[in-house]
């Protein structure tokens, strides 16, 4: 009895450690295969029709994981890249219309002033925020898609904070895959993609809580 008692004390933390590295491995592997599924999903619309369909799929497939239910990733990121694709381009085209405008600005403005230089990437910061913003919120609740870009831009305004986190995000992967460029092929974009999907998801839950607990006050996402 005493042995075994032993032998399961020692067991059982081993186990769990493994359990451990297992989930590790599992979600690396995830991230390793979504960041392959997002730029297959970018290159088969010709990149500029892609984008959008390809960050809708993943923020969609990330949600579903981060919710714990089964999905086969590959096929539930064809189905909603296939299905969603008009929806996710007339979502995502504000943010990236936007995005591709002041890039080329920052591009064309070489030797401009610090200052006018600044305020164009802080444009382009406020487009990707708005860009993830809008995917994820089409892919978690039930919104005509006209409307959903003008509520991520409400959502953006109301909650300083989502935007703030989210930015931070986006830099660290941004750092980080500069100082590792060979990330950037394997899972430095299903990383960010999974990171905003969680933050995002995260902002929805407390503003839902928020509203529960206090009915009167405004919903950002009230059409």
């Amino acid at each position: 009895m005493d042995s075994a008692q032993a032998d399961g004390s020692h067991g059982a933390p081993g186990a769990a450690r493994v359990e451990r590295w297992f989930g590790w491995v599992d979600t690396v592997a995830f991230l390793g295969l979504l960041n392959l599924l997002v730029l297959a999903g970018t290159l088969a619309g010709g990149v500029v029709l892609g984008l959008g369909p390809a960050l809708a799929a993943g923020a969609a497939c990330s949600r579903t994981r981060l919710r714990g239910d089964a999905q086969r990733t590959v096929r539930a990121f064809a189905r909603t890249w296939t299905a969603g694709f008009g929806r996710a381009n007339v979502v995502a085209a504000p943010p990236l219309v936007t995005l591709v405008l002041t890039a080329t600005s920052l591009v064309a403005l070489d030797g401009a002033p610090t200052a006018l230089r600044v305020a164009l990437a802080v444009v382009g910061g406020l487009a990707v925020v708005h860009l993830l913003l809008a995917v994820t919120m089409d892919a978690h609740y039930d919104l005509r898609r006209r409307d959903v870009p003008r509520l991520a831009w409400t959502f953006l305004l109301r909650f300083p904070g989502a935007p703030l986190l989210l930015a931070a995000t986006t830099a660290l992967v941004g750092v980080v895959t500069a100082f590792v460029p060979g990330l950037l092929p394997v899972v430095s974009i299903g990383a960010w993609v999974y990171l905003s999907t969680a933050l995002c998801l995260s902002f929805y839950a407390a503003n839902d809580r928020n509203l529960e607990q206090h009915p009167a006050a405004p919903d950002p996402l009230d059409e």
